[in-house]
């Protein structure tokens, strides 16, 4: 299988099967926020993204921002979601193109909203968020990458 197709497939395939992702150590569907698992996630928003940085995956990284002031941007936001009546945000930012869980796992506690995040990585726009290793690992070692964040957490955070 040629390495673009598999990480397009790959991604569309994490991107689909992030909800129904669960752990039945104990027969009750969990799902696997970035706070933990949780049992329920109520009214949830599917699709959306608490900051990107779209400069591309050569540059981008967290010295181009503060976590502070990110939490600080976006939780107001997401107080006015729970206000309304939603529970579960779901943050589809891919790594390479901004996603760091830090900022997700503190915007959850902060605001007691269940926040749930990606693993992979987003091949479109000429490839410019796929990290060099993406073009030399197999694809087996690439899905070991993804399957090592859900078992384990992301950057640290298990």
């Amino acid at each position: 299988m040629k390495r673009r197709r598999f990480i397009q497939s790959a991604s569309i395939l994490a991107g689909a099967s992030l909800l129904s992702l669960t752990d039945r150590t104990d027969n009750t569907d969990k799902f696997m926020t970035v706070s933990g698992p949780v049992n329920d996630l109520g009214v949830t928003l599917v699709h959306e993204h608490v900051m990107a940085d779209f400069i591309g995956a050569a540059e981008t990284g967290t010295h181009r921002y503060k976590v502070a002031d990110v939490v600080a941007k976006a939780k107001p936001f997401l107080l006015d979601l729970k206000k309304a009546g939603c529970s579960t945000f779901v943050d589809c930012t891919p790594v390479y193109l901004g996603r760091d869980v830090r900022v997700l796992k503190q915007l959850a506690t902060e605001t007691g909203m269940n926040i749930l995040t990606t693993t992979g990585y987003y091949g479109a726009v000429e490839e410019i968020f796929l990290p060099e290793h993406a073009y030399t690992e197999t694809p087996e070692q690439l899905a070991a990458r993804w399957v090592n964040e859900w078992k384990n957490g992301i950057d640290n955070t298990a």
